[in-house]
């Protein structure tokens, strides 16, 4: 049986849905736009779990607040039944403005993620290895409270970043948390804000994937993290404005890497 975990493209967003191998499913963010009233909920999020056979989510996993990180809340909630929104420490009236105001909305309760905490679907080990529940890096920009989330299934793992900072990054390798992962989701779009040398070759990922808007115009990824990205780990690089959703599949022992690109009106 295999477990799946699909890194998917959703513009200057992130988002993944990883399938367990008795056809349990969640999300781990769900992209999101501020361009105008696009519901990419709605609109993507949606069509894709149709398309993928999900009928309903488990639950949906945020890293942190953001619009490009929890924006496809709201449009999931409405249409495909969700056990529960898990999110982080930065207030449940943050995140409300971020999904909307729907009925759906307004009805769902959510849980605040506990560092430490972990759990196992048919299997598949999620654990949280960092909420950072304060502010302690003097930054202001939200980021600084995003989860660190790892997945894993036998031998292989998948350690999802939010836009972690460089500063948090730093709190990690100091206290010696265990982060080394098969695959790594690139912190913050592959902004220089992230992605710290010591960070990486604690991860030692094989592949890194890149999680960005094709033309953004934040100039994402950089040039310097490539770079470093290639210095520190050596793992294959897999960019969504490239290669289009990133599919990996694993029974534990071997693991399958897939990309699909998807062309759509908002590329």
């Amino acid at each position: 049986m295999y477990q799946v975990v699909m890194l998917r493209d959703v513009g200057q967003g992130d988002s993944a849905l990883v399938v367990t191998p008795h056809g349990h499913a969640f999300m781990i963010d769900t992209g999101g736009t501020s361009q105008g009233t696009y519901d990419i909920g709605t609109k993507v999020d949606v069509p894709y779990l149709l398309h993928y056979g999900v009928r309903k989510l488990d639950f949906i996993m945020l890293t942190h607040a953001h619009e490009d990180h929890a924006g496809g809340v709201g449009g999931i909630l409405q249409k495909i039944p969700v056990g529960t929104v898990l999110i982080g420490h930065e207030g449940v009236a943050n995140y409300r403005r971020t999904f909307g105001e729907s009925p759906a909305v307004r009805r769902e309760s959510m849980t605040v993620l506990q560092e430490g905490t972990e759990m196992t679907l048919d299997g598949v080990r999620i654990q949280i290895l960092y909420a950072p529940a304060e502010n302690k890096t003097g930054s202001n920009t939200g980021n600084e409270f995003s989860n660190l989330i790892r997945v894993s299934y036998g031998q292989h793992s998948f350690l999802f970043t939010g836009d972690l900072s460089k500063e948090h990054e730093a709190i990690l390798v100091q206290r010696g948390t265990p982060l080394a992962s098969t695959v790594l989701k690139v912190g913050h779009h592959g902004s220089d804000t992230s992605s710290s040398e010591a960070f990486l070759r604690a991860v030692k990922p094989k592949w890194s994937v890149i999680s960005v808007g094709y033309g953004n115009s934040f100039g994402h990824p950089r040039e310097e993290i490539i770079s470093r990205l290639h210095r520190c780990t050596g793992s294959e690089i897999l960019r969504t404005d490239e290669q289009g959703a990133v599919v990996f599949a694993t029974d534990g022992e071997k693991l399958r890497v897939n990309t699909q690109i998807v062309y759509d009106d908002k590329r």
